[in-house]
């Protein structure tokens, strides 16, 4: 199985991100706006029905409050005195006000006076329990069913008569017509004797095929409106195919339960001449509180589900769009972000094959990837603060492989230092072994030529004194013995101070020196100045006062066999890390790297430096034609 580079693992992963990101948001998208719709929608039919309730039951109130007005009691009484006209009067009262019946009558049910011509006056109206209600001392109002002998006696049974059209899903109880009506009521009482009224004005509006209220509230709240007396539709706004109002339907028997039986408003949908509508249903209640009816609204579910649709149309497409974005988007950073990592490996593969001159800036420079861009080089070199960590990274590794190319070629100096050196110190070992032979025939040679032959001297003079009688001549070869002794004890002292002189060892460095330079002195032109002023310590281990005397005896014998200077300075200086002598002299000078390149002729100087090196030290030799040279000496204690 192919292994996917890491591109296309982070492209991948960026595309199962986003990918469950967008199921994700639309998931909860949707079903938030789906629920805010539901909501939307909810509210909206549960407003439109309070304003429909609103208008129902403020179109009685309105009509109570005129009727109950003073001045609308002054007006009718003084029609009840000019009896002539006032049937008349109530007629015109009734059109004003879309009554469907109003008449006067007094407290036995005796009708006074009407608008309805199947009353006559003085008949009675047919006892009815609502009669018992209105017909009392108060003003009263209420929306009433109204039977049919009420109606019958008023006229308005055929109107109210409406035909039962079987529904599905409806409560069958056989009823095909309904004879009572739903109406609007008030009562006023008219004139009082005795603390009791002596007529009532009764009228009502039938709401049984009166469509004014249900065209108005479907004019301006656009929906549809009806009203039901029990659960029959007696008045609406909804219209069958043929044109004709949708009366005699009954509501669904889930409805009935929770309307009627529960007297609690009912929210749901409905099919309604093939559309589906959002409903609301209202128990209407009677003057007690009883549930005798209901109010419906019901608003075309089409606009709610469109902007559903819409709504879903548009988030696919915003989806989609999103979806291509953030593949371009992920190809991109994908790209961005393994694009340097490729280039590193691709460089790093480079450097493992040993050429430690790859650079990731360089491989950035080189075109693998046209569209990144190349970081800031000034002119110092230094590169400019990265744009990001791999860029960082990038720039870290190339710190590291300079670093790495600078110490591998200072390694190879090294190297080629330390091969020059171990060719030197062979050189200087082999100069070293030679020195010694010549110092050891020197040595043997004046033990020779001196020692051995005064010490010759010393056996003959003795053998002299032996065989000799004469008293005088033998003090005189005593004399002479004495002579020649001494002699030779100073050749020994000579040679012993040469190799080693015992004040170092007795006195220390600072006294070695000071009688090494009075020695030097007295034998040369040169002033020569010794400064001890800093030197903390007198005496320090013997490998460092031994490295340090003799390090200031070669430099003092070089400038005087070489430099011809005039005057020269010794400095000693010691604290508690380490110790210091500066040999400065102002002679001719030399050139330092042209004379140190010719091992053969520098022995002084390397042996100086292989003295220094050994005790971890450290010498540095200042010099140029004309301008004298200074030696620099620096000793650790901690040796």
């Amino acid at each position: 199985m192919r292994r996917l580079n890491i591109w296309q693992v982070y492209f991948l992963g960026f595309i199962i991100l986003i990918i469950l990101v967008i199921l994700i948001t639309s998931f909860v998208v949707i079903g938030l706006f789906n629920t805010g719709i539901e909501r939307q929608s909810e509210f909206t039919i549960n407003k439109e029905l309070d304003t429909a309730n609103k208008v129902f039951y403020t179109q009685l109130d309105s009509l109570f409050h005129y009727f109950d007005s003073p001045s609308f009691l002054l007006f009718l009484q003084d029609a009840l005195g000019r009896k002539a006209d006032l049937d008349e009067t109530l007629a015109e009262i009734r059109d004003n006000h879309a009554l469907s019946f109003l008449m006067i009558v007094k407290p036995d049910g005796a009708v006074v006076a009407g608008t309805n011509n199947s009353t006559a006056p003085c008949e009675k109206l047919p006892a009815s329990v609502f009669l018992q209600r209105f017909l009392g001392e108060q003003s009263h109002k209420g929306i009433i069913p109204l039977d049919k002998q009420f109606l019958e006696a008023v006229g308005l049974s055929n109107k109210a008569r409406i035909r039962v059209i079987r529904t599905p899903e409806a409560r069958e109880d056989g009823k095909t017509n309904e004879a009572r009506g739903l109406a609007q009521v008030i009562s006023i009482p008219l004139g009082s004797f005795a603390g009791s009224p002596q007529a009532y004005l009764l009228g009502g509006k039938l709401i049984n095929r009166s469509v004014k209220f249900v065209d108005e509230v479907s004019d301006l709240l656009k929906v549809y409106a009806t009203i039901f007396l029990d659960d029959v539709r007696i008045s609406t706004s909804i219209r069958l195919d043929n044109g004709n109002r949708a009366l005699g339907t009954r509501v669904s028997r889930e409805v009935a339960d929770t309307v009627l039986d529960q007297g609690k408003r009912y929210l749901g949908e409905a099919t309604i001449i093939g559309e589906k509508y959002l409903t609301a249903y209202d128990p209407i209640r009677d003057d007690q509180g009883n549930v005798i009816g209901i109010l419906f609204v019901g608003i075309p579910k089409a606009p709610f589900t469109a902007m559903k649709e819409n709504t879903l149309r548009q988030y696919i497409y915003i989806s989609l769009f999103s979806i291509f974005l953030a593949l371009l988007i992920a190809y991109t950073l994908s790209r961005k972000i393994t694009g340097p990592l490729q280039r590193l490996t691709r460089t790093m593969k480079k450097v493992e094959l040993g050429d430690l001159s790859q650079r990731f800036a360089t491989e950035l420079s080189s075109g693998t990837h046209p569209g990144a861009a190349l970081p800031h080089r000034p002119s110092d070199g230094v590169l400019s603060p990265p744009q990001d960590e791999i860029e960082m990274l990038g720039n870290i590794f190339d710190q590291m492989m300079s670093s790495l190319q600078r110490n591998w070629e200072e390694n190879l100096k090294l190297q080629a230092n330390l091969e020059e050196k171990e060719k030197n110190r062979l050189k200087l070992l082999k100069k070293l072994i030679f020195v010694q032979e010549e110092e050891r025939k020197r040595v043997a040679r004046e033990l020779h030529d001196g020692t051995s032959q005064s010490l010759t001297s010393l056996m003959l003079i003795l053998k002299a004194i032996q065989k000799s009688e004469d008293l005088e001549e033998i003090r005189k070869l005593a004399e002479t013995y004495r002579g020649v002794l001494y002699n030779t004890l100073e050749e020994i002292q000579k040679i012993s101070y040469e190799l080693r002189p015992m004040t170092l060892d007795k006195l220390g460095i600072d006294e070695a020196i000071k009688r090494y330079i009075g020695d030097l002195a007295q034998h040369s032109d040169i002033n020569i100045v010794y400064d001890n002023k800093e030197c903390v310590f007198a005496s320090f281990d013997q490998e460092i006062e031994t490295t340090a005397y003799r390090i200031v005896q070669e430099a003092l014998t070089n400038a005087v066999r070489h430099a011809q200077p005039q005057n020269i300075e010794v400095v000693l200086r010691s604290d508690d890390q380490g110790v210091e002598v500066i040999v400065k002299d102002d002679g001719l000078g030399f050139e330092v790297e042209k004379v140190t390149q010719n091992w053969e002729n520098a022995l002084g100087i390397l042996g100086m430096m292989e003295r220094a090196s050994l005790l971890r030290g450290e010498l540095k030799i200042d010099s140029a034609p004309g301008r004298g040279t200074t030696v620099i000496l620096r000793l650790p204690l901690n040796i």
